[in-house]
């Protein structure tokens, strides 16, 4: 789903079949208001709840899109614990998060997870929270203009840097 995501902002393309994501890392101009900017995603690999966070997801990270599918609650429960170790490895400070549901495109029966708890989530949080479809291209451009007005409101640095690494 985060690949499928990164692949139609910065391409503008949905990609069916790709090779598991090591880390990518993509670079992509966006406009908002009058202001441009460079951003540069890391794409990572799945994370699970097991794993140790490097360094280089906390330093110079500017913002994070939290990823998991509508179809799957271990993806839920994933990005959970995920927030828990970046939140704790940031030393508890107020982080800019976007949490995206994925895959909303696909048929009701198969949601494992309802967009009522998805709100709920980020609302805990405090970060901002959509549903998306990288497949019929549902508002990816907008997880990350989403996420820059985030940046702004949590670090007030809107305009005094037009350089983002978003993870």
């Amino acid at each position: 789903g985060k690949t499928s995501l990164a692949h139609q902002f910065v391409e503008g393309k949905f990609v069916e079949c790709y090779e598991p994501t090591v880390e990518s890392t993509y670079n992509k101009m966006l406009v908002v208001g009058k202001d441009e900017f460079q951003l540069q995603l890391v794409d990572t690999a799945g994370q699970d709840e097991y794993t140790i966070l490097p360094h280089s997801f906390v330093i110079g990270i500017h913002g994070y899109v939290l990823v998991y599918s509508v179809t799957s609650l271990q993806s839920f429960q994933v990005v959970k614990t995920l927030h828990k170790k970046l939140y704790e490895s940031r030393g508890k400070t107020r982080m800019p998060v976007v949490l995206v549901g994925n895959k909303a495109d696909l048929a009701l029966q198969s949601r494992e997870v309802r967009t009522d708890e998805g709100k709920k989530l980020a609302e805990s949080w405090g970060a901002i929270f959509l549903e998306s479809s990288a497949k019929e291209s549902q508002v990816t451009v907008g997880i990350f203009m989403k996420l820059i007005e985030e940046i702004d409101r949590v670090d007030n640095s809107y305009g005094r840097s037009t350089s983002c690494c978003l993870m």
